[in-house]
């Protein structure tokens, strides 16, 4: 038999049915909100979080994951604990037990009854009894209070202030909302926080020059809903650093920094942070100008120049390519502005033409972004192709030459880029009388080279051999560059007078007259000397002795000394004419011969003689004896003169004995004495009475002289026997020897000067015959130049004729106008020597020249010349040519010096 079943009310079941219900949508409903509210709590902390710091991913993934903790979690577990546990109609029954026990019990038991049946032996009425009694119960209730616990009102509250905040915040700031949301749902995305501040893009990594306070700007986006007046950055843990808002940007100036770190950037709620490497700035090493010069210096290569210094010099119209190393490899360079290319740390510029100075800037940056300090500007200074410097003098340096020596030449040339070629050039110095008609000319010396910057070497120059006729010429070097626009480049001017050798053996002579001019004072000053020798020789042997000629017999030593030196330099001025006059063929041997051995006495003399007299009289000066002879300073202790009388105060300590004695002494010969007037005074030093065994000489006789009141010193040793009234006779032996040798050589030194007065009346002789011979060269010369001006202008009035030829004929005249002067001077030095030698043949001549009027007569042919009279001015110049010679003839004579 099977067990009735009983059947829950359909009421009671509906009820039970709608409370399960009721209670599931209110706890899930708990669990809808408590979820929302832990996202919403977590999402308002996101956008609080990030206006304040830029919250990192791990901390918005935590606050995520902890506000996803209602739903991920705890709503599943409420859910399984009201959806699940409340399936089957006990559960409810059970929920409803906690609000109403007994009813709860009771439709528990319905419940069972309804699945398990009636229990056998169970009364079937009585349990469907009971059910309607149960269901009468339920139809009374109201189970929407029986919900156990119910919070969702609660968490709709709680649940309400973040979402109504979120919402606030989506609403008033929908950027930084919308912004949190994105950062809150996707923490591990790379999204930017939004800042009310807002900064153009900052760079995530800088780098800064070691040391050196780096700017770092920030600039204020145009879309920033906040400008803030001020912001702040900080390197590291150090202070911060203000700057105010200024045209929508912020300026800082960092402190200098050694060590690499972050910058910390806060501009309202702005944080930012970037890395900072401080590394040192890239440097010059190295700049190289690589020159090339302009074709015209046909140089094979180009010129490179170090120019790190910051200046160089180029040639004007060079092309110049410059070369820089840096310290560190580049990203970019420019020259003037201008990008160049760069290779590593290489800097390449492109050619420049140089024409005028320029500065040229040049600018790089490194891999790094550093740049250098400041631009680095390099002067290129154009210069022009300077002139050759050229330079030369005399190996063995002389003025006066024959037209057959050979002179050599020390030169010296230098270009800045190359020598073309060197050369020596002469041109005559133009002179009426000696050179109308001055020559020119030149030769090559040595070739160049483009390259060849220096030349260093010896020409020479002969009269004969580079066919140049006797004059004064001025002689100069020349140097030639690559310039193709420029001239030559000459030394200073080298004056050298060419002569021939009459003319040579004239100026011989005239220095021989000045050289024995020389001579003649040395010995006149030696005459003068000896006579001074010859005074202190007449002095007695004790007035030698005082001070005064002491100092006499040493000056006279001295000048003695220098008079030696001085006839020294006369002879070695005497050996340089020798030499020069043994090169000329016109002078006579003899002549020489006696020169050359006149020198060599007059070298003894001055080497050896003069000086000996000079020592002698020196040791004169220095011969034993007291130098201080004077009585009035001798020693008060000694006896002035037993002839002389002593008044005055004597204060000395020696004994009154002592005193008396001396008194006595004093007045033993009054007879020959003249009064003295002496203050002895007392001293420190004792005095030394001579001793009895010293024998005491007896003053020498002689006249006193009356001086000057006189005061002593008491004290001394005591004078030795004879050391005051009788010195040795050394001083005046070598004083009698001195003069005695100074007068032999003032004899050797006359006998000398007799055979130079010799030569020299022979030379002078023989230079009016060359000179009267220079004279009628002259004329003829002068006539010479006449006839070559006859086809252009004879017969014609001097106004008639042309400029050149009036020029030419001022020329001539004015020449023969110094010819007229030069005979002038001529006869008045035949008329001194004829006041000398008093020889017919030169009064004969010197009477014709009178008569003749010979200056006059050769001034009148420069008027001739002037007004055009060339006949007649070629016909007189030719006469006083024949009359010059005739009289130079009539002066030849035979010299007895030589041959």
């Amino acid at each position: 038999m099977s067990t009735p079943v009983i059947q829950i009310p359909d009421v009671t079941r509906q009820r039970l049915t709608s409370f399960r219900d009721r209670v599931r949508r209110i706890k899930l409903a708990e669990g809808i909100l408590a979820g929302l509210f832990g996202l919403a709590v977590s999402l308002l902390t996101v956008f609080v979080l990030d206006r304040f710091v830029d919250t990192p991913a791990a901390v918005r993934s935590l606050i995520l994951l902890t506000g996803s903790l209602g739903f991920g979690l705890f709503f599943p577990l409420k859910c399984h604990r009201w959806l699940w546990g409340t399936r089957r109609m006990e559960q409810v029954a059970i929920l409803l037990k906690q609000k109403y026990p007994a009813l709860g019990d009771q439709l528990l038991g319905v419940v069972e009854l309804s699945r398990q049946g009636v229990a056998e032996g169970s009364s079937l009425t009585l349990a469907q009894a009971a059910v309607r009694h149960v269901d009468d119960q339920v139809r009374q209730k109201d189970f929407a209070d029986a919900v156990p616990r119910p919070k969702h009102r609660r968490w709709a509250v709680i649940a309400a202030v973040p979402l109504c905040l979120m919402l606030l915040a989506l609403a008033v700031v929908p950027a930084a909302g919308w912004n949190a949301v994105q950062r809150w749902l996707r923490p591990w995305a790379d999204i930017e926080r939004y800042t009310f501040a807002q900064l153009n893009q900052l760079p995530d990594h800088m780098v800064v020059p070691h040391g050196e306070e780096f700017p770092f700007a920030a600039q204020l986006s145009a879309a920033s809903p906040w400008t803030p007046n001020q912001g702040f950055v900080a390197f590291n843990d150090q202070a911060p650093v203000a700057a105010q808002l200024q045209n929508s940007e912020y300026r800082f100036q960092v402190p200098p920094q050694t060590d690499s770190g972050q910058l910390n950037v806060r501009v309202g709620d702005l944080r930012k942070s970037l890395s900072v490497q401080v590394a040192t700035r890239p440097e010059l090493n190295a700049l190289t100008a690589e020159i090339a010069l302009p074709d015209y210096l046909q140089y094979s290569h180009p010129l490179t120049t170090d120019a790190v210094s910051g200046a160089i010099s180029v040639v004007r119209g060079s092309r110049a390519n410059l070369k820089a190393e840096i310290s560190r490899p580049l990203h970019s360079a420019t020259v003037q502005g201008a990008a160049v290319p760069v290779s590593s740390a290489t800097i390449a510029a492109l050619p420049m033409e140089i024409q005028d100075t320029q500065v040229v800037e040049i600018e790089w940056r490194d891999e790094l972004g550093l740049t250098s300090k400041e631009a680095f500007r390099l002067k290129i200074k154009a210069a022009d192709d300077r002139l050759p410097a050229v330079g030369f003098q005399q190996v063995d340096p002389q003025q006066v030459v024959l037209t057959t020596d050979v002179i050599s030449f020390d030169i010296q040339a230098d270009d800045d880029f190359g020598l073309k070629e060197i050369g020596l050039e002469w041109k005559g110095i133009q002179d009426p009388l000696k050179n109308p008609n001055p020559e020119t000319g030149e030769k090559i010396v040595s070739g160049g080279a483009p390259e060849q910057k220096e030349f260093s070497g010896q020409t020479t120059f002969c009269a004969v051999s580079d066919q140049v006729r006797a004059q004064s010429l001025e002689l100069r070097v020349w140097a030639k560059d690559y310039h193709p626009e420029r001239d030559r480049a000459y030394s200073p001017p080298y004056v050298l007078h060419v002569l021939t050798p009459e003319d040579h053996a004239v100026w011989i002579t005239n220095q021989l007259r000045r050289w024995a001019s020389l001579a003649d004072d040395v010995y006149e000053e030696e005459m003068r000397l000896h006579d001074a020798n010859r005074e202190l020789r007449r002095m007695e042997a004790a007035e030698l002795n005082l001070p005064g000629n002491r100092r006499r017999m040493e000056q006279q030593a001295a000048a003695e000394q220098a008079n030696g030196q001085r006839l020294g330099a006369v002879t070695d001025h005497g050996e340089k004419l020798i030499q020069q006059a043994l090169r000329n063929q016109e002078m006579l041997v003899g002549h020489l011969e006696t020169w050359a051995d006149a020198l060599e006495a007059l070298k003894d003399i001055g080497d050896n003689r003069m000086p000996s007299v000079a020592d002698l009289l020196k040791s004169a000066a220095q011969a034993p004896g007291r130098a201080a002879a004077d009585p009035a300073v001798a020693n008060a202790d000694s006896p002035p003169s037993k002839t002389a009388s002593q008044v005055g105060n004597d204060r000395s300590q020696k004994p009154a004995g002592a005193k008396l004695k001396a008194r006595e002494n004093e007045a033993s010969d009054p007879a020959d004495s003249a009064p003295k007037i002496v203050d002895v005074e007392s001293g420190f030093i004792k005095n030394e009475e001579p001793s009895d065994e010293e024998p005491q000489d007896p003053p020498p006789a002689g006249g006193s002289k009356l001086s000057l009141p006189t005061t002593v010193l008491n004290g001394g040793p005591a004078p030795k026997a004879g050391s005051q009234d009788q010195p040795p006779q050394e001083a005046q032996q070598q004083v009698d020897e001195a003069t005695e040798e100074q007068a032999d050589l003032l004899a050797e030194f006359a006998k000398v000067r007799d055979e130079l007065q010799k030569i020299m009346d022979d030379l002078e002789n023989s230079t009016f015959v060359k000179r009267l011979k220079s004279a009628s060269r002259r004329q003829m010369e002068v006539a010479t130049d006449l006839n070559r001006t006859l086809d252009k202008g004879f017969g014609l009035a001097a106004a008639g004729r042309d400029d050149r030829s009036n020029q030419q004929s001022e020329g001539i005249a004015a020449q023969e106008e110094a010819q007229s002067q030069s005979v002038w001077l001529i006869q008045s030095d035949l008329e001194a020597y004829y006041d000398r030698r008093k020889s017919p043949d030169f009064l004969k001549i010197l009477t014709e020249m009178k008569d003749e009027q010979v200056t006059t007569r050769l001034a009148e042919i420069s008027d001739r010349v002037r007004k055009n009279l060339s006949g007649e001015a070629i016909v007189r110049a030719e006469f006083w040519s024949d009359t010059l010679d005739r009289w130079a003839e009539q002066l030849v004579e035979p010299a007895p010096g030589g041959t």
